[in-house]
């Protein structure tokens, strides 16, 4: 039992916002959608939620091709990125409002309310009214609405983003929670990478109208299928390069800023391609380590270890340090023109005394180099 779109489509004054989209969703899973502004992520929410009538294929849940009921048929819930509560009302009657359209019982009304007010941190506020109530603690409201009329569906269309980090943190821990306890099927429309990781048991990536990648979110992450992918996922390290040997254990090696890598990860053809290192997956050392000269080989400076496929890169210095969200900095890394971008934690950057022009040296696991095909006319574009 899924939640199925196929070749779903939708086009408004003849400009074409979704194309042939086709996902299947387990019930009970999360799928987050990624893409840029414009990509069509919102108007995919509407068309799922019947608020928009699409122009091909078909929506089908349990079983069930919900492409022709109504939106109030379709067992689905809806939180808006501006929480769309009425103002005249207060917490409480916002999140009845649902209960009291379909004449619930009001022991049912009374059950619900305390169950969800409880389960959200709410049920001390539902006499205030919504502005009264704080950005967070609107959007709870928001999806205690929603939650009352237990849907099959929940739709969210980027709920956390007029939020600061440390009330996103919490509510995204919340939803989560929530989700998972009731097994409702969801689409999480974001922006955030940190949100789309951990909200999502699948990511979806879109790009004008059309699904580029979907799968797991270390799979989107670590995996990208194509350089958009790489880039709108924050790889930060795209490089051009060159599959020098293919070798038979699986792996292959590549140059790439004059200097060989090992990469498990490439394709079956070509020899030009774009090396895809992350950050997080850029570790920064100190002297390099006392390898045996029967398993490993040097070339160009760089050292790598043919057993367990781990690569080792000098030559590099700090360009600067910048501070990130927690403990964590990013180093910006140059070496002849070419520059990397590695995440470590400040305890480590005091700890080894690194400061600006500090030469380093880095190890990256042979998994973590990943290889997209680049044709002769790419034009290759440092991501910022």
């Amino acid at each position: 039992m899924a939640l199925i779109l196929e070749n779903v489509s939708l086009a408004i004054d003849r400009h074409q916002i979704l194309e042939q989209i086709s996902f299947k969703l387990p019930i009970g899973q999360s799928l987050v959608v990624l893409g840029n502004s414009g990509a069509g992520k919102s108007k995919l929410l509407e068309v799922v939620a019947g608020l928009i009538s699409n122009q091909g294929g078909r929506i089908i849940f349990a079983g069930q091709d919900i492409g022709a009921l109504s939106p109030q048929e379709r067992k689905i819930g809806f939180v808006f990125q501006d929480y769309a509560l009425f103002p005249n009302l207060t917490a409480e009657a916002n999140i009845l409002f649902g209960l009291q359209a379909r004449h619930a019982p009001v022991r049912e009304q009374d059950r619900w309310l305390k169950a969800v007010s409880i389960e959200l941190k709410i049920d001390h506020l539902l006499k205030r009214f919504p502005a009264e109530l704080s950005g967070g603690q609107q959007q709870r409201v928001a999806l205690a609405r929603c939650m009352v009329l237990r849907p099959d569906v929940l739709l969210l269309d980027e709920p956390l983003s007029a939020l600061d980090a440390a009330s996103r943190e919490r509510l995204a821990l919340l939803m989560k929670k929530i989700q998972k306890k009731y097994r409702v099927t969801m689409l999480y429309v974001t922006h955030d990478h940190n949100e789309a990781r951990y909200m999502g048991d699948q990511v979806l990536v879109i790009d004008q109208g059309r699904a580029v990648q979907m799968g797991r979110p270390e799979e989107i992450f670590a995996r990208p299928v194509s350089r958009f992918v790489a880039h709108f996922t924050a790889t930060r390290n795209i490089l051009p390069g060159r599959i020098k040997e293919r070798c038979g254990d699986g792996m292959a090696l590549v140059k790439v800023a004059g200097c060989q890598l090992l990469s498990t990860s490439f394709p079956a053809r070509g020899e030009d391609v774009w090396v895809c290192m992350r950050p997080e997956h850029l570790s920064l050392i100190g002297a390099l380590p006392d390898i045996s000269n029967e398993l490993s080989n040097e070339i160009s400076g760089e050292t790598f270890d043919k057993t367990s496929g781990d690569n080792l890169i000098s030559g590099y210095r700090i360009c600067q340090i910048i501070p990130q969200s927690g403990a964590a900095v990013l180093v910006e890394l140059m070496r002849r023109g070419e520059r990397l971008m590695v995440f470590a934690s400040s305890r480590r950057i005091e700890n080894q005394g690194l400061l600006s022009n500090t030469e380093v040296e880095l190890a990256v696991a042979a998994r973590h180099v990943h290889c997209l095909p680049r044709q002769p006319e790419d034009i290759y574009c440092r991501p910022e």
